[in-house]
């Protein structure tokens, strides 16, 4: 069904064309209070400012708490924040001479900084408790990336509005008007125009596990961002998922880089019949909106997730949980720093002692045709289960030798209780017969398996 777009509405073009009128007579957007109570009046007036405000959780005791006020505009919404006991940073695009005028009369202490949607990110800015994310997202040539980037920055909530082109979300209006030059009010730098459905979804999709929706008030929604899932609270009896497996699903193994369009793969056990609602997933404390979900013949269920923006260098915990049963065991995956080479992603094998009987080999194969002969494809690999005597195991606590040479893992998982599995790729191998052998830190090597390699090429 078509919408009646304001962007051909002469209501709408003829209160834009006032504003851009009051702009260039010098009027503040805002109007702004001073500490004695006066008010230097501005385009919007303090009362709306408020209301808008107030149609969000946002606590009247910030102390303690970091606000981000993306586009900030004149600085109203910033200097409320303040004055609730907040650390605040406010940016913009371009300076305003009002916000810096009126910091210097209240003895503000916000941190003010012009910059761009594509400047914002931790290692600049860190994170903050709120993000305020007004009246910004349809002026951007690149919505969801602006939309990453707030999530990357945000560890508590994002409070988002925008111009929408409809009244309530739809499922089935989920897209956007597109503005090549001046269609929306004249503005050169109006690019778009999302249903209210379309904001939700492109904020799940950014990163934020849950989207609320607030208002829908002149054709301004009003939603927040949320990091986090809702307290879950398992059933009674229930068990937690097993979780196998969490992969990159370019490269099958652990490791992440920054900035990049990367997803991650989870494998794990239910004996639940599951929708793609009912899972939750979590890299640390942080949600993640799964994608998909599919349950494979071979009995496990596959959720794929996009990795969320801001996760910072190191070694993180992934949790897989559902609606009923809580939060299984955590798998670790590793995030470069940014710039940072794949190999430096590889993790050396650190021996400890030799306490504990060998491992012991279950099954090895191909994980292409489950045979033990390799052919150097390139979605080849080669997978060995194992029985061991010891606790969890991660990458520093296995290794896998061929012909006596330590060979380079891809993961360490778990595909059911008691049994572990390394996986490793073999492109390389000289053709012919090899043995494999395994040990892990506090163990002897195993007995040797022996593989054939028939390479193609």
């Amino acid at each position: 069904m078509a919408l009646d777009s304001a962007a051909r509405n002469p209501e709408f073009q003829r209160l834009i064309r006032l504003q851009t009128e009051a702009f260039a007579r010098n009027t503040p957007y805002h109007s702004l209070e001073l500490n004695d109570g006066t008010v230097i009046p501005g385009i919007i007036s303090v009362p709306q400012l408020r209301a808008r405000l107030d149609r969000y959780p946002l606590p009247e005791d910030l102390r303690g708490k970091r606000v981000l006020d993306v586009g900030a505009a004149s600085g109203w919404n910033s200097f409320e924040c303040e004055r609730r006991g907040a650390e605040v940073v406010a940016i913009d695009c371009v300076e305003y001479d009002e916000l810096l005028a009126v910091r210097r009369l209240r003895d503000s202490k916000l941190e003010y900084a012009v910059v761009d949607m594509e400047e914002i990110t931790p290692e600049r800015f860190g994170l903050f408790d709120y993000v305020l994310f007004f009246g910004v997202f349809y002026h951007l040539r690149h919505p969801l990336l602006g939309l990453e980037n707030v999530c990357s920055v945000t560890r508590g909530v994002a409070l988002i509005e925008s111009y929408v082109i409809d009244d309530a979300p739809n499922p089935a209006q989920c897209f956007m008007e597109f503005y090549e030059t001046d269609e929306l009010g004249g503005q050169i730098d109006n690019w778009c125009g999302p249903t209210t459905q379309c904001l939700l979804a492109m904020t799940r999709a950014a990163g934020f596990p849950r989207a609320e929706f607030l208002y829908v008030d002149s054709r301004r929604g009003g939603l927040i961002g949320h990091r986090r899932w809702e307290t879950q609270r398992p059933a009674p009896g229930s068990a937690a998922p097993f979780l196998c497996s969490a992969v990159n699903n370019r490269h099958n193994d652990i490791v992440f880089q920054p900035r990049k369009d990367e997803y991650m793969c989870l494998a794990f056990l239910s004996e639940e019949a599951l929708k793609k609602d009912d899972v939750f997933v979590e890299i640390d404390e942080y949600g993640v909106p799964p994608l998909v979900l599919v349950r494979h013949d071979a009995g496990y269920w596959q959720v794929n997730v996009k990795v969320p923006p801001g996760i910072e260098p190191g070694d993180h915990d992934v949790r897989v949980g559902t609606k009923t049963s809580g939060f299984s065991e955590a798998v670790r995956i590793r995030m470069l720093a940014a710039g940072a080479d794949r190999r430096s992603g590889e993790t050396p094998f650190a021996a400890f002692s030799e306490e504990v009987a060998a491992p012991e080999f279950v099954r090895v194969e191909n994980t292409m045709d489950r045979t033990t002969v390799f052919h150097g494809y390139r979605n080849e690999s080669l997978a060995c289960r194992f029985l061991h005597s010891e606790g969890s195991l991660n990458l520093s606590q296995v290794q896998l030798t061929i012909d006596g040479k330590p060979w380079p893992l891809l993961s360490v998982e778990r595909p059911e209780p008691g049994i572990w599995q390394v996986n490793a790729r073999l492109r390389g191998l000289e053709a012919g017969r090899h043995q494999l052998q395994l040990r892990t830190h506090r163990s002897g090597f195993s007995k040797v398996f022996e593989i054939a390699s028939d390479p193609v090429f």
